[in-house]
């Protein structure tokens, strides 16, 4: 048998290995091209994650600059005023720099193997306006993300409605009857802006007549009896978020006022401040112990305003504020203790102006009980309380509380006075990229 020639052996060895080095240099060339999208998919990815991360960081400072503007109810300006009602500069903000600007708030958030800082600004005017610009670093890019927004702000009421019980409002008196008056106008007719609303509890109008709208929140309810009325009509986008009391600051050094009689109509007041009468304290910020407080009387004069804190238990028997308009004088009260309590007669009055009194109950304030006929002049913001209005009393102004619960023959009189005056919070009216 004869064998093969060699050429023609070697021609074919040729032919194999060209083929397999064809082969292999375009499967390299795939596998490269592959390697080379999926890199650039993964660059595409952190470059994607880095674009949307320094919104999202640049939101994070938005967020510090609206808790800067809001420190806390208590302590937020006044509608309209100059940017004076609290401190700007606190918490590292610093005095207004040229430009007219708090800040910049410079903060490095952790985020694994990127890096992420934002850089914020609030301007001085009365409706601050903020900048904020989030930065995302990625090392494996060596590329530095920025985005910059702008945010304006308004300022919205303490008193959304005229009586807002977070957690719920329980009408199961006889003759409960809300609707809404203006105190510096005493003469008008009482009007249907005695609006009540609620944020996750059960309304229970029962056979009240509501001058007003009841407000309701996303998981609110109400009920309503045939002999009950509500005049204007019942909303569901009731969504208001209500911050915690904040003390003032300086709040520990404030001193038991010593006792000063002075006599105003019929009643002779054991504490009285103001022009005209003793204050051997010598100062207007006093702190008083819920226990001195039980049964005695508490002036405020006019041209005069006071700042009161108590701790414990109180229940005084009539606290008045004097003066009308620009005159009148003004009381503060911080409920730090448990329980605050009006029965019988007692009053809490306003020199007939709720404006003039503002209560103020903080996380440690459960309960405002107001029984038998007490009256109360004023404004009451105290989110973490129960509130309890029977008998035959009455209410001017208007009110905040965890829960609400009016009997007997008890009168909500919104004072339509307080629109557009009183503590304010700043929200986020538009947002805009730059």
């Amino acid at each position: 048998m004869r064998g093969q020639r060699p050429g023609k052996r070697c021609s074919e060895q040729g032919s194999v290995l060209v083929v397999t080095l064809f082969v292999c240099t375009m499967f390299g060339l795939f596998l490269g091209a592959y390697f080379y999208l999926a890199r650039q998919q993964n660059n595409l990815v952190q470059r994607s994650q880095g674009w949307n991360g320094a919104i999202a960081v640049a939101e994070a400072g938005v967020e510090e600059a609206l808790a800067q503007l809001n420190p806390g109810a208590s302590v937020l300006m006044s509608w309209g005023g100059a940017l004076s009602g609290m401190n700007f500069s606190a918490n590292n903000w610093g005095n207004p720099q040229p430009g007219g600007f708090y800040g910049p708030q410079i903060r490095t958030l952790p985020s694994g193997s990127v890096t992420s800082s934002y850089s914020v600004v609030y301007t001085t005017d009365t409706l601050p306006i903020i900048y904020s610009t989030g930065y995302v670093t990625i090392p494996a890019l060596s590329a530095t993300f920025s985005r910059t927004v702008r945010v304006t702000t308004t300022n919205v009421p303490l008193f959304s409605a005229g009586l807002v019980g977070i957690n719920g409002i329980d009408f199961n008196g006889a003759n409960i009857t809300t609707d809404s008056t203006n105190l510096l106008y005493p003469s008008l007719t009482q009007g249907t802006n005695g609006d009540i609303a609620t944020l996750n509890g059960v309304v229970n109008v029962n056979s009240a007549t509501v001058n007003g709208t009841v407000y309701l929140g996303p998981t609110a309810t109400n009920s309503l009896k045939s002999a009950g009325v509500v005049t204007g009509g019942v909303s569901n986008d009731f969504n208001v978020e209500f911050e915690s009391v904040v003390l003032p600051q300086g709040t520990s050094g404030w001193v038991p006022p010593n006792s000063g009689t002075t006599t105003f109509g019929t009643n002779t007041y054991q504490y009285a401040f103001g022009p005209g009468t003793p204050n051997p304290s010598l100062t207007n910020d006093v702190h008083m112990g819920g226990g001195t407080l039980n049964g005695v009387n508490f002036y405020v004069g006019t041209n005069t305003h006071v700042r009161l804190l108590i701790t414990g238990n109180a229940s005084p028997s009539d606290i008045k504020v004097a003066g009308a308009g620009t005159n009148a004088g003004q009381l503060t009260i911080y409920m730090d203790g448990p329980t605050f309590k009006l029965a019988g007669n007692q009053t809490v009055d306003g020199g007939g102006t709720a404006q003039n009194v503002s209560y103020y109950g903080t996380t440690n304030n459960t309960s405002a009980q107001f029984t038998g006929n007490a009256a109360f002049v004023g404004t009451i913001y105290a989110p973490q309380a129960n509130l309890t209005l029977g008998g035959g009393g009455a209410f001017w102004g208007a009110i905040v509380g965890n829960t609400i619960t009016m009997s007997g023959n008890g009168i909500f009189h919104f004072d339509e006075s307080l629109v557009g005056s009183g503590a304010q919070r700043f929200i986020a009216s538009s947002w805009q990229e730059l």
